[in-house]
């Protein structure tokens, strides 16, 4: 499976949907595809604390190419092997 590099866009991070999201720096997944990757990072970040109880989550901007883009990488930072459906951030979450 293919790497990919999701990569917030800086001048899109002050969108309301980042509220949905606990974290807002690049990662790489190991996804089928990008929709999938995007679906893992999605899983992976969303801010529970910004949910009511009952109510369905807003939008993610993990899912929309406008705040956060996405690339295939040739293989992980330091060649680090990331499992299929991982994904591995830049920084501690």
């Amino acid at each position: 499976m293919p790497i990919y590099f999701l990569k917030p866009r800086v001048a899109a991070l002050e969108d309301a949907a980042w509220n949905n999201s606990r974290f807002r720096s690049e990662c790489w997944v190991n996804a089928a595809d990008e929709d999938e990757a995007r679906g893992l990072a999605t899983g992976k970040f969303l801010n529970g604390e910004a949910t009511i109880p009952g109510d369905s989550p807003g939008p993610n901007p993990w899912k929309n190419p406008a705040l956060v883009e996405a690339s295939v990488c040739e293989h992980a930072p330091n060649n680090m092997q990331i499992p299929n459906g991982t994904v591995v951030a830049s920084q501690q979450v």
